[in-house]
This record gives C-alpha cells, structure tokens and sequence, in this order.
C-alpha cells in the first residue's frame, strides 16, 4: 500500500524542499518506489530536480497546460477535456524517483475552492481531496511505496488538499523561536483543518448513505519532526560554543513544543492522529547539520547530496586537483558524507515508522 506523506511547516526556510527531494531519493536508495509531488506554486522542488529542463515543461502552443500537475487539474477543475498526468525524471536524482512537477497556476486550483460551499457541505469533496486521485492514477504505470509531496508555507487550500490524502506528515523545523510558536500553530490549526473535513464528510455521508468514497482520507497522522541545519563544528571559540549551545536550547524547545503540539492533536480530534509513540515522547526522526554552500551547489547542480560528492563544485572555496579542475576541500567532502547518513537514517526511521 502506498504511503503519503506530507511535510510541511508553515514557517519558510526550514528546508522543506531539500528534505523532501533528499528524503525521497534516500528512500529510493532503499529499494522503494518514489514519487514526489511539488504542490507549491513556487515550484522549488521542480527546479532543483529539473534544472533548465523545468521551462520546458510549461504550457506552451503545443501543450496549452504543459506537462505539469496543471495538465491534470485545469481539465479537472474545468470538467473540460482529458486528464493528464505527467511525471518527470531528475538526470541525478535516483531513477525510482519520479516527479510530478509544480506550476504557479496551483495558486487558481486553490482560489477556486470555498471551505464553505465545497468542503463543509459535502458537495466538493472531490476538489480538496484530488491529489488522493492523482495517487490513483500514477500507481496504474507505477506501483509506488512512497508518496512524498512538497508544500507551500502556509495554511492555504493547497495545505488542506495534501493533509487530506496523506497518511502522515513530517515537520521539519530550524534552530529558531519561530519554529517552536509554529509548530504549535499546527497543532492550533490542523485539528480545525480535521474537523472540518469530517464534517463535509458526514455531509457527504447523509446524502449517499452507500458511498464508502471518502472513508480513509482526511487522517493524517503525526510521524515526527526533523531538525535542520544545525551546527556541528568544533567549538574552538567563544562564539561557535555559543551557537552550539543556542542550538542545544533551541532543539529543546522545539521538543516540548512537539509534545505539547502532539497532545493538543489527540485531544482536539476525533481520530488517533498521533503514531505509535507515548505522549512524552519526542517524536524525533532525525536531524540534518547545517549544509552551508553544499545546499546552493546541489539546487545549482540539480544533484541530491548523495551524488554531490561525484560532481564538480560550482561556488565555493575550491582547492586545485592535479588535473587543474575544482574539488570539494576534504572538510567539505566529510560533510557530504556525513550529510548521505543523515538522510539514510532518516530514510529508516520513516520506512519504521510510517507502517
């Protein structure tokens, strides 16, 4: 069975974008199926899988919808014409990845929608729970293990569509106070998102008393969160021992807010949105060093870090090989490493977890 997961936190820059290309090819290096679905209008994760190739992939006279997600939800939307799916390969992306990639006119699909009149009287259930039948139809050529999918930073339509047919999510978090108010936010938040969608479902439900269409969506449940970008150096100064230490702090924050997060959830909903953990436990998947330049040369390159090692560096503090051609320093070239066992672990705690 194919498992859907989300990740998502409503605060930017937390690196939602390169845990989910990462974490989907380290899955891949795991033997699953992959597929990955960009659902942010900015389109990051098509870009820095695709390169170049993504403008080649918009709409243009021969293909008025392009080869996006757009091809399949604008006919949709507009009961006008055949769906469409297309999913797209990455040159350096493991190939059991694929990708359905994103388009800006995402932000029409998501203005198109009312909570009141689609969702909360049953009659649009279909709209916001689409990408449970874009699952569908890409499973018919593929049989995937993992669906992960790449969200905006905020509480939109486009949010609700993704929680709504996933089976899990995934909130990866920074060394900041924003990130510990924010994930209490979901926890503020999602319950209402949940509670909505039962009731537009026992809506549904009184109207077609023998329809079982919309039994398993709406449950997302909680897998865990993942801390990104702290610091690891060796504390030689004053400074880098205090940025440690501030980390430290932070990471412990951001932990009890999870608690707090995760006991709000069970208490607010009416399903068990909460993984098999205890309440006092932190729900930690795994965490991810600050990756410094490493980050811009695989979005630059179009390179997940698995393979970053294997190419040429395009920006950053280079030292000359015999061959006269840049290289990763050897700090650098650990990093990268130690950055490929991160996502590896990761990827196991997910395939543990997420059951």
């Amino acid at each position: 069975m194919t498992k859907v997961i989300s990740v998502f936190n409503n605060k930017g820059g937390v690196g939602k974008t390169t845990i989910t290309w990462n974490l989907g090819d380290a899955l891949a290096r795991k033997g699953k199926k992959v597929l990955l679905i960009d659902f942010d209008p900015q389109s990051n994760l098509s870009i820095a899988i695709l390169g170049k190739r993504f403008q080649n992939i918009l709409p243009s006279p021969n293909t008025p919808y392009g080869t996006t997600v757009r091809a399949f939800l604008q006919p949709f939307l507009q009961n006008d014409g055949q769906l469409q799916l297309y999913t797209h390969k990455g040159f350096h992306t493991h190939h059991d990845v694929d990708l359905i990639a994103s388009d800006a006119w995402l932000n029409v699909y998501s203005e198109s929608l009312s909570v009141g009149s689609d969702l909360l009287t049953g009659n649009g259930l279909e709209k916001y729970s689409i990408i449970n039948r874009i699952i569908e139809e890409a499973n018919r050529s593929c049989s995937y293990d993992y669906v992960l999918i790449d969200l905006p930073p905020s509480f939109s339509n486009l949010v609700r569509i993704a929680f709504y047919s996933s089976n899990y999510f995934i909130v990866p978090c920074t060394s900041d106070i924003f990130c510990s108010y924010c994930v209490e936010l979901i926890g503020e938040t999602l319950p209402r998102f949940i509670n909505e969608w039962q009731l537009g479902c026992g809506q549904y439900n009184r109207n077609n008393p023998h329809s079982r269409k919309y039994l398993n969506l709406g449950k997302p449940m909680f897998a865990g969160w993942i801390f990104n970008g702290y610091d690891t150096r060796k504390p030689k100064h004053q400074l880098t021992r205090e940025i440690m230490a501030a980390d430290n702090v932070m990471a412990s924050d951001i932990a009890k807010s999870v608690q707090r997060f995760a006991l709000k959830m069970q208490e607010e909903t009416n399903e068990a949105l909460i993984i098999k953990n205890k309440p006092n436990e932190v729900f930690y998947l795994g965490g991810i060093e600050d990756m410094n330049i490493l980050i811009q040369n695989s979005m630059w390159l179009n390179c997940p870090i698995t393979k970053l090692s294997r190419m040429v560096p395009v920006k950053t503090r280079r030292i000359r090989t015999l061959s006269n051609r840049a290289a990763w320093s050897p700090n650098q070239f650990s990093q990268i490493q130690q950055l490929q066992k991160a996502f590896m672990r990761i990827a196991d705690n997910t395939i543990n977890y997420c059951i």
